[in-house]
Order: structure tokens, then C-alpha cells, then sequence
């Protein structure tokens, strides 16, 4: 009697890296050990630089089950650095099966699987991607015309787009591919996506590279590499969230493994607590923290006894690195677990423009769900735009008697509120976008994890402020809805009235207009960039203008031509008319100077409320091409 075949040899991967993938990936490995055999090996991975910021407790908790923690080389292997491409970087490091498979961190397997299921030679498996609406329409062809190659004649539909057939566009969270595979140039897969994706970083004039250069090249790489793609089914790799949140998931029993992106969107769909008793049977407690109260599986060295890893154990490592400055006892060493990671904030009436920006700006970085929109007055056009988003109304009864108090206390009462639930508030106006210096390689809420990991997450942040300025004669380009702001529109002049303490993790009393607050602690970070955008266009920029000083008049009367003081609203369009007429004296994006006088300068006004010293800068400045794909 012959019996059956041998399945293929399989490594399944992913990231564990501080300050929360590193516990995702806990959960992620015992719903791996549960329902896979146990033939299957893991690996998590983490960037060398970062291998001693690992918590001890998730290295012991991966170490039982089995998975060891290696490190991979992240720094310089894009320029500037990128988070989102630690994946390849994983890809391509050396393992042993005939198989591997990246998975995401934040993804749980829900029912028993089977290697044969997943894997086929000669293919790269993959299930299609969510959605593609960021995408120019001619997106494929410059990407495999880059390469000299025909954009493919296949079509397939997206998981959460089904509307039409589009080139193959595939989820970089969930992909496996055969190891032995060399091209003709004796190349690997995994290398031949790390090329494909330096190359297509390289383009230029290219919208949107990041943060989906991972995705974007992955089918390319797969042809590239002389490999077919191998469609997953949806139950093989179920995304949860985005359009699904809140609703009940179909044929859950079918379901073999879920992709929840935010630990929260897990709990609403009723697979949290699965997760956590995953947990416990693998290693007897559901909590990582906990890790060193339970006994030692069966088979389990104790840590003392276990052979040191040949790469990089995060005990030595953790002993080599340098010593920093003890966190004070109001500066938390990590997010609160018990809260969702970040909400965003604004308040608006019309500025259907600016809105659009703002919610494609933070929607994608932190979820519709989490943000506020306090619509002032009824408005379906803000509906529309901010569908899926957390929309409040407010009455508007026509009286405009101490608007700017009323409106600035509603939003201090709501960010302070919304601290109770979020590790981090943001709260701007609708014509502000927050986003890190893109030469850190982080997305805001990233970074703002990062300082947690660093110990130095302050309760109160200001950015560093910018307005953008065109200027046509130096900028002729329109702005196109599809393309980012930055992309046409780099000219600025320093205001640091618009530093302003927008992220907070605490309760906070702003002032009129959010320029101060009655915080005396605020920490200014140099790196982080506020971007204010009433300036980014010559016609909009001139109608909203006026339309807010007719407002602002009907209010309370009008005001003295070229008057100083006052709210922005009554300013109209002077200063923009010789602004828009200057031309940048220099490309640059650090003021090292211009920051500490505004430290130096911090005072407290007679309101109580504290401000950074105010000042704007003469003339205009360039900033450099890196921030031209930001938003």
C-alpha cells in the first residue's frame, strides 16, 4: 500500500517589533500552533536596530512556542528608510523549508489548516488586495512599462472592490513563495522584489509610492521572478475592518484566517477573546506580560538552559545598548493597552475641499472609524465626504455671539473626553494635515508609538509649523484631487502661531483658535511638521478667504483695512497677496535656530493659557523633494 506524499516544508514569518507588533505576533504564533501541524516552523523577525528595545516577555512567550526571534539589517536598505518594507526585508533572509510564507503581525489563524492548501510550486500565493481607489489610472502601465513589461491581460477582483475586473493587485500581508526558485540570473524571489521595489521607489513624477510599494510591486516581482500567482481564496485570508466594521461576518466557520489590522476591530467582530485563549493553551496564560508566571510547556527548556540563538539574542543585545535618561514617572513606557492607539479631531462648516484632504490623509493612516469630524450645521455634501468617519452635529441657530469661545471649548471638552479612550488625540483645524519629516521612514501615528517605545512619549506635543504658500508664477500647476498636495505645492513660510499643542494624551483646555493652551509642559518636536494649507492655492485659497472675513463681519462688524490682531477670519486676502508674489530664497526643511528662540521664548498670557514665542519668517523657503509624495 503506498502512502501518502510528504506535504512541502513550510516556515511561516513575521515581524515582532516594539511597541505593539511585538505582542501581535505572540497571538499570531499560538493561532499558528493550534491550527497548523506542527511540522511548520516560525521566525519572527525584528530590524537589528531595534532588537534591544524587544520585550523580554515576548521573546520568552514566542521562545515556548517555539519561534525564534532573529534580527535583519532595515537601515539604508531604502532611502529614506520604510517601515512598510520590513516585510521584504524579512523575505529575504536565509531559511531552510521549501516553502515560506510572510504574515502580517496583526493577522490570526481561526480554524485548522493545511501547508497543501496554501502553497504551490512554482507560484507566489496571495489573496487580492482590499481596494485600489489611490491608484492613478495609469498606474500599471508605468509600473511594468519601468521593466519593458506588458501590463498583464489577467483580471481579478479586489476583496472589498468587486465593481470591476483590474490588473492582478494582490495583499502584501499574507504571501508565500518557494524558496529553491532561482532566475535564470540566479536570483531568489524575495530578491527580485527587493530590486523590483528600489527601482519603483526610484521613479520619479510617481504619486502614492509609499506607503503601497510593497503591494504595488509584488505582482510585478512575481513575473519578474519567472513565477505565476496563485490566487487565495477569501477565507484564506479575510480582512476585516474598513467597509466590514460593525457588521457580522459571514460564514465565520469558514474562515481560516483573519487580518484585523486594529487589535479593537478583533473585539467588535467577536475574535478577541479566541485569541487570547489561543494564547493560553500554547503557553498557559493569555497576557504576554504574564509570561514568566506560567509553567514551562512540556518539552520547554527553561531560558537558562535553552541554546543561545545564533542571531542576535535580544538578552545580549538588550545589555549592549547604550544607557538613556530613566523616564519620568508621567512619561509611560508604553500605549496603555486598554485604550485604541489614536483618534483624530476637527470641527468644520463647508470646506468640503479641505475636508476631503483631511480625511484621505488620516482615514488611511488610522481608519475612518477612528475619526471626529463636529459638523457645525447640517451639511450632506460632509455626510458624503466623510462616510464611515464619526460625524457629530452641531445645531447651528444662526447666533455667531462668541463663536471662536464656544467652538474652542467644544473641542477641548471632546479631545479631552476622547483621551479616556485613545492613547493619542489629535485635534487640528480641517485646513491642517500632521505628519512626521518622511526622512524618519514613519507615518504619524509610528512615530508617535515610537516615542512611547523610547520611553519619551510627552503628554502634549506641538509640531513644528508651516504654512505652504503658492505662489504661481513658480507653481503654475493645478491642484488634481488625485495627486498629493506636495506634489505641486512645496513653497512655505514659518509661522510658529501654528505650533500648536494638537496631540495630546491628557485632558486639555485649548485657546481661542488652538494656538495655546493652558498646559505649561508642551514638548515642540522639530520632526514632527504642521502643515497649515489656507494658503496652497491661489483660487481657493482667495474665495475661502473672503467668504471667511464676510462671515467673520456679519459677525461683529468689520474691521479696520490691514488691522493687526484679531482672528485670522477678518484678515481676508492681504496677506496672501504678498505672499503668493515672493519667490523661496532656499530648499530646506530644519530651522534649528528659529526653534529654540520659539523654546526660549515660551510664555504664559494673562488668559492663563501658554504660547511658544510668535514668529513668522520674511520670506518663503522650498521644501525638499522628500516630502513631495506625503500627502
Amino acid at each position: 500500500m503506498q502512502s501518502d506524499p510528504m506535504p512541502p516544508s513550510l516556515t511561516l514569518f513575521f515581524i515582532v517589533e516594539p511597541p505593539s507588533y511585538q505582542y501581535l505576533a505572540c497571538y499570531l504564533a499560538a493561532s499558528i500552533r493550534k491550527h497548523f501541524p506542527p511540522e511548520v516552523r516560525l521566525v519572527g523577525y525584528c530590524p537589528e536596530h531595534r532588537l534591544s528595545e524587544v520585550d523580554p516577555a515576548a521573546v520568552e512567550t514566542l521562545r515556548r512556542m517555539g519561534c525564534e526571534v532573529r534580527g535583519f539589517k532595515a537601515e539604508g536598505m531604502f532611502e529614506p528608510a520604510y517601515p512598510h518594507g520590513n516585510k521584504i526585508l524579512a523575505c529575504l533572509q536565509p531559511r531552510e523549508t521549501e516553502f515560506s510564507g510572510f504574515v502580517d503581525s496583526d493577522v490570526v489563524m481561526t480554524r485548522a489548516n493545511t501547508v497543501e492548501s496554501l502553497v504551490r510550486a512554482g507560484h507566489v500565493s496571495a489573496s487580492p488586495a482590499a481596494s485600489l481607489r489611490w491608484a492613478p489610472s495609469d498606474l500599471w502601465e508605468r509600473l511594468y512599462g519601468a521593466f519593458d513589461m506588458p501590463v498583464p491581460d489577467e483580471r481579478i477582483r479586489l476583496m472589498r472592490d468587486r465593481r470591476v475586473a483590474v490588473v492582478p493587485y494582490y495583499s502584501s500581508g499574507f504571501v508565500l513563495f518557494p524558496e529553491q526558485h532561482r532566475t535564470p540570473e540566479g536570483k531568489s524571489f524575495p530578491q527580485v522584489w527587493y530590486e523590483t521595489a528600489r527601482h519603483i521607489d526610484a521613479l520619479p513624477n510617481l504619486d502614492s509610492k509609499r506607503p503601497y510599494l510593497d503591494q504595488m510591486t509584488l505582482p510585478i516581482a512575481i513575473r519578474r521572478a519567472g513565477l505565476e500567482w496563485n490566487e487565495l481564496t477569501e477565507n484564506q485570508h479575510y480582512i476585516l475592518g474598513g467597509s466590514l466594521r460593525g457588521k457580522a461576518v459571514a460564514n465565520v466557520d469558514q474562515i481560516f484566517a483573519v487580518h484585523y489590522r486594529k487589535w479593537e476591530v478583533l473585539a467588535e467582530a467577536g475574535m478577541a477573546q479566541a485569541a487570547y485563549e489561543g494564547l493560553r493553551e500554547q503557553v498557559g496564560t493569555s497576557r504576554v506580560k504574564w509570561i514568566y508566571r506560567a509553567p514551562l510547556p512540556a518539552g520547554i527548556a527553561p531560558m537558562a538552559e535553552a541554546a543561545p540563538a545564533p542571531s542576535a539574542p535580544v538578552a545580549a543585545t538588550a545589555a549592549e545598548a547604550p544607557a538613556t535618561a530613566a523616564p519620568t514617572p508621567d512619561t509611560p513606557t508604553g500605549p496603555d493597552p486598554s485604550k485604541a492607539r489614536m483618534a483624530a479631531v476637527t470641527m468644520v462648516k463647508g470646506d468640503h475641499a479641505f475636508l476631503s484632504r483631511w480625511i484621505g490623509y488620516y482615514g488611511p493612516l488610522i481608519g475612518r472609524e477612528n475619526l471626529y469630524i463636529l459638523r457645525h450645521g447640517p451639511d450632506p455634501e460632509i455626510d458624503r465626504i466623510a462616510e464611515g468617519a464619526n460625524v457629530v452635529h452641531l445645531p447651528d441657530t444662526g447666533d455667531k455671539s462668541g463663536f471662536d469661545r464656544r467652538r474652542w471649548a467644544t473641542l477641548s471638552q471632546f479631545t479631552g473626553g476622547l483621551t479616556l479612550y485613545y492613547n493619542w488625540v489629535l485635534c487640528t483645524d480641517v485646513d491642517e494635515i500632521v505628519a512626521p519629516d518622511p526622512a524618519t521612514g514613519q507615518t504619524l501615528p509610528d512615530y508617535l508609538d515610537a516615542l512611547f517605545a523610547a520611553g519619551r512619549a510627552p503628554r502634549v506635543i506641538s509640531p513644528f509649523a508651516i504654512e505652504i504658500v503658492h505662489t504661481p508664477a513658480t507653481e503654475p500647476e493645478p491642484l488634481d484631487p488625485d495627486r498629493p498636495i506636495l506634489s505641486v505645492r512645496r513653497n512655505f513660510r514659518l509661522n510658529s502661531n501654528y505650533a500648536k499643542p494638537c496631540i495630546t494624551r491628557g485632558r486639555i483646555a485649548f485657546s481661542i483658535g488652538g494656538h495655546g493652551s493652558t498646559t505649561k509642559d508642551v514638548t515642540l518636536d522639530p520632526k514632527l511638521f504642521l502643515f497649515h494649507l489656507r494658503f496652497m492655492d491661489d483660487a481657493l485659497s482667495r474665495a475661502r478667504l473672503l467668504s471667511r472675513k464676510a462671515w467673520a463681519e456679519e459677525k461683529s462688524g468689520p474691521t479696520v483695512e490691514n488691522a493687526k490682531g484679531g482672528s485670522t477670519w477678518h484678515q481676508g486676502t492681504e496677506s496672501f497677496e504678498i505672499l503668493s508674489k515672493l519667490t523661496p530664497v532656499e530648499e530646506r526643511a530644519e530651522f534649528p535656530d528659529f526653534v529654540q528662540k520659539m523654546r526660549e521664548g515660551r510664555t504664559q498670557a494673562t488668559s492663563g493659557n501658554w504660547f511658544f514665542r510668535g514668529m513668522r519668517s520674511a520670506e518663503l523657503y522650498r521644501l525638499p523633494d522628500r516630502f513631495s509624495t506625503l500627502f
